[in-house]
């Protein structure tokens, strides 16, 4: 074991997965070293402590979804109108692609904000910023919703990140994660309600009164 050396690309993947199943805080650099069989000083090389891993795992997540959904928003291919939902099947997509990685990020959020450097709240509130901008587009050309588009992106990102605490790709299989993608896009642009049902319960919504 001592003369084995070992890759970033390992570490991070099994501590992602360590993390998601037993916690952060649960989880020591020497069960990580165990479990890829090498010494505790060879995690050394690439990583000094657990909390630069949890830097880099964090740094590399919002780095996928960032490039993603930028792509979208960058291709003069997407009309102004349809640029959200795109976005968002982007999101679904590398959420649905990194399942254990952000069970770990949603869950450690507040040791994530102890890493300064990270700017993590800034960071975040910067990418959804880019989701409500492109909700007020797709509003302007009346092909979604007239509410508040902060309100709205952080719903309904909240409800995409929500499939990494059931979802796991199975036997690596990447059809199969498209197909949660997919599904879970159309449902969350759609409603669950067929269109009548959803017509008869606006009908008889109570209308809300001021105190």
């Amino acid at each position: 074991m001592a003369g084995r050396g070992v890759t970033r690309r390992e570490v991070l993947d099994l501590s992602a997965k360590l993390f998601a199943v037993h916690g952060y805080r649960s989880t020591s650099l020497e069960v990580v070293a165990e479990q890829l069989g090498v010494t505790r000083q060879a995690l050394y090389y690439h990583f000094k402590s657990k909390s630069e891993i949890l830097g880099a795992l964090y740094e590399e997540q919002m780095t996928k979804l960032e490039s993603a959904v930028a792509a979208v928003a960058a291709d003069p291919a997407v009309p102004a109108q349809d640029r959200f939902v795109r976005m968002l099947e982007a999101h679904v997509a590398v959420t649905v692609a990194n399942a254990d990685l952000v069970v770990v990020l949603l869950h450690e959020r507040p040791e994530i904000a102890k890493l300064k450097e990270l700017r993590s709240v800034k960071r975040r509130r910067d990418y959804a910023r880019s989701f409500t901008e492109a909700y007020a587009a797709g509003v302007a050309a009346g092909v979604l919703l007239p509410m508040d588009p902060w309100m709205a992106v952080n719903t309904l990102i909240s409800a995409t990140n929500g499939v990494s605490w059931w979802h796991h790709v199975e036997g690596g299989s990447g059809a199969r994660a498209a197909e949660v993608g997919e599904r879970l896009t159309t449902l969350l642009a759609g409603g669950f309600l067929m269109p009548a049902t959803a017509e008869r319960r606006t009908r008889r919504a109570p209308r809300s009164h001021a105190a």
